[in-house]
């Protein structure tokens, strides 16, 4: 197991920074916003746990990062459902034609930014244990 501290620090810096944001944009009635802002932590914190184990990984996409950490440790695959659901907010919740009609705003709803809030909190904690496990 190779650990890349620096790399692996920011990246975890930067997905509590999300999360604070989407906490911040809850209180705000931006759900779109917060669903965009729980995918972005959830990314980074598995691109953390992926630094951990001496891997460095680009793009966006939840699931293609969850396989990843997965072929290196089985207790990951416990964020899959998460994965599925916050990796649909990365496109819509951002672009004006992402809908037919109607900007991002008028497509989410509180319950999804509370659930996406709550996975994304979830998901932080539970990198952060599964990588503490792996130092000792």
């Amino acid at each position: 197991m190779i650990h890349d501290g620096q790399q692996g620090e920011g990246s975890h810096r930067g997905c509590r920074d999300f999360l604070g944001a989407a906490r911040d944009l809850y209180g705000t009635d931006r759900w779109s916003k917060v669903c965009f802002n729980c995918q972005q932590a959830a990314g980074l914190a598995f691109k953390a746990a992926l630094s951990f184990y001496g891997l460095d990984r680009r793009g966006h996409s939840l699931l293609d990062l969850l396989d990843e950490l997965s072929s290196t440790d089985p207790r990951f695959e416990a964020f899959r459902e998460s994965a599925r659901i916050l990796n649909q907010y990365y496109i819509p919740t951002r672009y004006a034609n992402a809908f037919a009609s109607g900007p991002a705003k008028r497509h989410f709803t509180e319950s999804q930014a509370r659930v996406a809030l709550d996975m994304a909190a979830s998901i932080l904690d539970e990198m952060r244990r599964i990588v503490a496990e792996g130092e000792a």
